[in-house]
């Protein structure tokens, strides 16, 4: 979708569809601190505006399409303490949460680049369609040498699976679209140009059926995943990785555009 506007997120209303643009094209629309705390407001926000009905979220277009490719690096490389990569984790499960606990159905209409945080996004959408340039994972044992947290990691699985949600990550390569269609987890594949079509069909098809048969499975369906989380302890997985050397080489060698060296510590 090309946007002229300038700001970081772009809302636009279709009838009773509130359409959310990711708009930092010549960053592949990466995520900013500054669109996390956006995009957080505005679902909070959403849960009080009565007259939408349905959400579709999608990057903007500019040299070449763009979902999200993963998240700027600042944050990340600015934080030192434990408290500090906790809080990080906190923000991004903020936004994760607010999108999941939006009562209406979520559409991700995905062309390129759908990385990391991106990913995160369009997996807690409750539909996803993608364009042919589509590509999605979680490179990070090959850049930053990070790792998920559990509830994140259930995420994948309630999509994909174990064993194609571990490929993802042990691969530390995109999944193409055809791949993508054969998971079962994307509803429908389109040419470029028409994927902001499919996402309006879509979204509007969503919006005709009842509304509490939608919000009642997705509901269910997020209490059933978060009890099954509840006592899985991952804190000490995520520090461990956040406070590893190999960490801050995975920052700096991405900053610097060179390969890792890793050493496991």
């Amino acid at each position: 979708m090309k946007i002229e506007e300038s700001a970081e997120i772009v809302r636009l209303r279709r009838g009773s569809v509130e359409w959310v643009i990711f708009n930092r094209p010549h960053a592949l629309n990466a995520m900013s601190p500054g669109m996390e705390e956006a995009l957080t407001g505005i679902f909070q926000e959403l849960t009080l505006d009565a007259s939408v009905k349905a959400l579709v979220l999608t990057g903007a277009t500019g040299a070449r399409p763009s979902f999200m490719a993963g998240a700027d690096f600042g944050a990340l490389e600015d934080a030192k303490t434990t408290a500090e990569f906790l809080e990080l984790e906190g923000h991004s499960e903020t936004l994760i949460h607010s999108l999941e606990a939006l009562t209406f159905p979520t559409v991700a209409a995905i062309a390129g680049p759908c990385v990391g945080g991106g990913a995160l996004i369009a997996a807690a959408c409750d539909v996803r369609i993608i364009s042919r340039s589509a590509r999605f994972g979680f490179p990070i044992a090959r850049t930053v040498g990070n790792c998920l947290s559990a509830l994140n990691y259930q995420r994948l699985v309630d999509l994909f699976g174990t064993a194609m949600t571990k490929e993802m990550v042990f691969s530390a390569r995109l999944l193409d679209a055809s791949a993508l269609m054969a998971s079962g987890a994307f509803r429908e594949l389109v040419d470029e140009d028409a994927l902001e079509a499919a996402a309006e069909r879509v979204s509007e098809h969503l919006v005709q059926l009842a509304p509490l048969t939608l919000w009642a499975t997705k509901t269910t369906l997020r209490r059933l995943r978060d009890a099954q989380v509840a006592s899985v302890e991952d804190e000490d997985v995520l520090l461990r990785c956040y406070h590893s050397a190999d960490f801050r080489e995975g920052v700096a060698a991405f900053q610097q555009k060179r390969p890792p060296a890793w050493k496991g510590l």
